[in-house]
């Protein structure tokens, strides 16, 4: 029969007070068995975890930055990792569903850009042809009247006298 042993003892194993033991247990959350009072009666390997705990208090690490490993045998860490393993699965389907779901939409943000931008240059190239119409029937209409080119291109600003012009700043 394995040696179990009550929270004063361990308290006094580990040499811190017996209500620390009790605070890390619950904040850990180690199964410890209790007996018939509700008092705590450790394993080896729950005061394995303790220790551990109280190397890494020791180190200077806070409560809730430690790591603790589980030395325990019992059905129930063997059915933790298979939980973890489920939960992991379930995770990762549901990542994998995200991603699916951003990729779709990212496709469609694309398709509605470039429909977007066909358009745009649709409007454009519309554009460019009615200019073209324009600047053809205005070369047609100068070329009836006669129009010598250099008149049509340059406009001469009229020339001012450098004082009067001092004078309208």
């Amino acid at each position: 029969m394995e040696m179990v042993l009550k929270t004063k003892t361990v308290s006094e194993e580990l040499g811190v007070n017996p209500t620390t033991v009790q605070r890390w247990v619950r904040h850990f959350n180690i199964q410890c068995d209790k007996n018939e009072h509700g008092h705590y009666l450790f394993k080896q390997e729950d005061i394995e975890q303790l220790r551990e705990i109280k190397a890494q208090l020791d180190n200077g690490l806070l409560m809730s930055d430690i790591q603790i490993q589980s030395f325990q045998t019992s059905e129930k860490s063997v059915e933790l990792p298979t939980q973890f393993e489920e939960k992991f699965d379930r995770l990762n389907a549901a990542i994998k569903a995200l991603e699916k779901k951003v990729e779709e939409k990212a496709d469609a943000v694309v398709s509605y850009q470039m429909l977007q931008h066909a358009s745009e240059l649709e409007e454009l190239i519309k554009k460019m042809e009615n200019m073209e119409a324009r600047l053809q029937d205005l070369e047609v209409a100068l070329l009836k009247n006669n129009y010598p080119e250099e008149k049509l291109y340059v406009k001469e600003k009229p020339k001012k006298n450098w004082f009067v012009s001092l004078f309208t700043l």
